[in-house]
């Protein structure tokens, strides 16, 4: 059984359409996880006191209190 000639070139276009859009959107960055953007977010805006001297909101996890570590 031959395959017809189409077929191989089908395949070759198919993977150059797919390599273009999956470097398009990665371009873009929407092949992204969502948990890259947590971590290069920084802190967020209701962590960031009104007042620098003040403490930190209670929603905060710098406002949380230290806890004792076992010896």
């Amino acid at each position: 059984m031959t395959v017809p000639r189409w077929i191989p070139f089908l395949a070759a276009a198919l993977f150059v359409a797919a390599a273009v859009t999956m470097g398009l959107l990665w371009s873009r960055g929407a092949l992204r996880h969502p948990s890259e953007d947590a971590r290069t977010a920084g802190a967020p805006v209701a962590c960031a006191p009104l007042n620098p001297s003040g403490p930190a909101p209670p929603e905060c996890p710098q406002a949380q209190q230290p806890t004792q570590r076992a010896p």
